[in-house]
């Protein structure tokens, strides 16, 4: 918490990422015995930092017209499958965050959130 308060968003962001590779790392150990060693865990936070930021830097420059533009289509999963979406976000103003997801079948029957 205290990263996150007295730290910019910067720092509290590259901060945010390592501690979800460590747990990523964790839990890919416990779920899949697919654990990358430790020394690797830091280059790659910095990696998905990197790309994560320059995406948000992308979007601040992108219009809010030119992203309504953008057509976003449901692919429905094949015959017997599921399909998984998902969000997450930040509220900063309420120190606050928010997660989600919703199943549905290939025809778009939802099934449970």
């Amino acid at each position: 918490m205290d990263i996150c308060q007295k730290e910019d968003k910067e720092v509290a962001g590259r901060f945010a990422m390592l501690i979800w590779v460590i747990w990523n790392n964790r839990n890919s150990g416990v779920w899949s015995n697919a654990k990358e060693p430790g020394q690797c865990l830091g280059v790659k936070a910095k990696h998905l930092w990197m790309e994560w930021h320059a995406v948000q830097q992308h979007q601040l420059n992108t219009t809010w017209a030119e992203q309504q533009h953008q057509q976003l289509q449901w692919k429905k999963p094949p015959i017997g499958w599921y399909k998984c979406n998902v969000n997450a976000g930040f509220h900063g103003e309420l120190n606050k965050t928010s997660a989600s997801w919703c199943l549905r079948d290939h025809t778009r029957r939802f099934m449970m959130a």
